[in-house]
């Protein structure tokens, strides 16, 4: 049996996971609808199913992309990822005491638990006492060990396929893989993208081809050397436009007839 070669860095991947807090079972991310119903995570802005990962972009967690990393197609794993391949061991040197009235001139009511941003940096309060308040610069699951299950469904070998995961991991789930239609022209390089009409609705889409375009010519360029954008408007059908007429036609009609008894009956008068 030929031994799962693993995954070679810049490779294209769908791949469903789900971590969880070691300690207490919570989930803080998943690919997985129910799963995130389920905990009470589900946000409609989300994209939920398999997740594009390209090997080696630093997305994820590094011992979750490591571990992708080291499977193949189709394979399914539980891991556990230690501290410093999750979110990072705690750091007591990031937990500093600052004075109340820091807060105060600032508007903000200290509390425990509250987050607050210091300095462009994330911080919990932790407690408050007479004038001081101590607040914690480490992430909030620093220190926790992560359980993640992952599977690698699918990896993504041609153009077409990566340009489209692309174009849809930047884009509200409202736009499906029928609304975006890649076709590639490998004698020159170029792929043309058809996009339906809901783009029309999408804030700052061209950002977002924008950073397309650079992240296929990062991950790309041996095959991809130009990208057509096509943004396709439908006119109404000729069918819908006869329904149109016809249904105009009786009122039309109705109100001649009206018209033209009115002014009979004012002849008679």
């Amino acid at each position: 049996m030929k031994a799962a070669m693993p995954l070679e860095e810049g490779t294209f991947a769908l791949v469903e996971y789900t971590l969880r807090v070691k300690d207490t079972g919570e989930v803080i991310d998943t690919t997985s609808e129910e799963e995130a119903r389920k905990a009470g995570i589900y946000d409609p802005k989300d994209r939920y199913g398999p997740r594009l990962v390209i090997v080696g972009e630093g997305r994820l967690l590094p011992g979750l992309e490591k571990a992708i990393k080291e499977m193949s197609e189709g394979e399914e794993k539980e891991i556990e990822i230690p501290p410093e391949d999750a979110f990072g061991k705690r750091d007591p040197e990031k937990i500093k005491i600052l004075p109340k009235n820091q807060f105060i001139k600032s508007g903000v009511v200290p509390e425990p638990g509250k987050i607050v941003e210091i300095n462009n940096q994330l911080a919990v309060i932790r407690s408050v006492a007479g004038g001081r308040v101590v607040v914690d610069f480490n992430h909030p699951l620093a220190g926790k060990t992560i359980l993640a299950k992952v599977k690698v469904v699918k990896v993504l070998k041609t153009p077409e396929e990566k340009i489209q995961q692309l174009i849809l991991r930047r884009t509200p789930p409202s736009l499906t893989p029928e609304d975006v239609k890649v076709q590639y022209d490998g004698e020159t390089g170029t792929a043309r993208v058809e996009l339906s009409e809901k783009v029309f609705g999408i804030n700052d889409f061209q950002v977002v081809k924008r950073i397309v375009i650079l992240e296929a010519y990062r991950y790309m360029k041996d095959e991809v050397k130009a990208i057509e954008f096509i943004e396709r408007m439908k006119f109404p059908e000729p069918k819908e436009e006869e329904n149109r007429e016809q249904q105009t036609q009786p009122e039309q009609k109705e109100e001649k007839e009206a018209k033209e008894a009115a002014e009979n009956k004012g002849e008679e008068q």
